[in-house]
């Protein structure tokens, strides 16, 4: 029986277990850590896709072009809501469209800048505190 009582009080905690501050501030951070690369995955999606229209959006003014080129007419069309557009005006939405994709372009390329900077100074960080 006393050898029972015996490990019993040898097996029970001589102190009680917690997490210090800084652990939980660690685990914190990098939990916020995992949660980036998922925007990150968004970001970057976001941008495929806008290369995607913009190359698809390109492709049909270099189309109206040839085709409008043949029939000896220099006019720019366009569609907008189902609704064909042609000249100063059609030229103007076309010009307003590719202004906005490339200022969506350089907003992306400056958040994946600042990511990466984000990035680098972690490991900068991670470098030093060995």
């Amino acid at each position: 029986m006393d050898e029972y009582q015996d490990i019993k009080e040898l097996l029970k905690p001589k102190r009680s277990i917690g997490a210090s501050p800084a652990l939980r501030q660690r685990i914190h951070a990098a939990s916020a850590q995992k949660r980036r690369p998922t925007s990150t995955k968004w970001l970057w999606s976001a941008a495929a896709a806008a290369c995607v229209a913009l190359i698809v959006s390109t492709a049909m003014l270099f189309n109206d072009k040839e085709s409008t080129a043949s029939s000896h007419n220099g006019e720019c069309i366009v569609y907008v809501a189902g609704q064909k557009t042609s000249g100063d005006e059609a030229q103007a939405i076309a010009e307003a469209d590719v202004a906005r994709m490339e200022q969506f372009m350089r907003t992306v390329a400056q958040q994946n800048a600042a990511e990466q900077e984000k990035v680098n100074q972690f490991m900068q960080h991670k470098s030093l505190a060995k």
